[in-house]
């Protein structure tokens, strides 16, 4: 699968490592990524889900090698004409949920 999940402050987001983006125009809620991860993936990634947010929970980021959220998102194309956004602005606009949204989340 050419997606991993990242994880920040109760907020998760599908990421794109072919695309280097995020597939969802907002962070999501763990409800909606387990959707998400079933629409995505099907019964095998559902399956798969509890490894993928343990490494997620722990660095930020469900790569397998073990790379931080910051690592992963290094070479996004997800500003402007594909540019790399700073970590900080990545994180502001694709991983924090309203404050609304925030509640339940895992």
């Amino acid at each position: 699968m050419a997606k991993i999940i990242l994880h920040h402050q109760g907020a998760y987001q599908l990421y794109e490592t072919i695309a280097d983006g995020p597939v969802y125009v907002s962070a999501l809620t763990f409800e909606q990524l387990k959707k998400a991860v079933m629409v995505h993936g099907g019964q095998a990634a559902l399956a798969n889900l509890p490894d993928s947010l343990e490494r997620a929970h722990r660095t930020g980021c469900s790569s397998m090698d073990g790379a931080t959220l910051k690592e992963c998102i290094s070479t996004n194309r997800a500003g402007h004409n594909e540019t790399t956004l700073p970590e900080a602005e990545f994180i502001a606009r694709w991983l924090t949920l309203p404050p609304h949204d925030s509640e339940g989340s895992q």
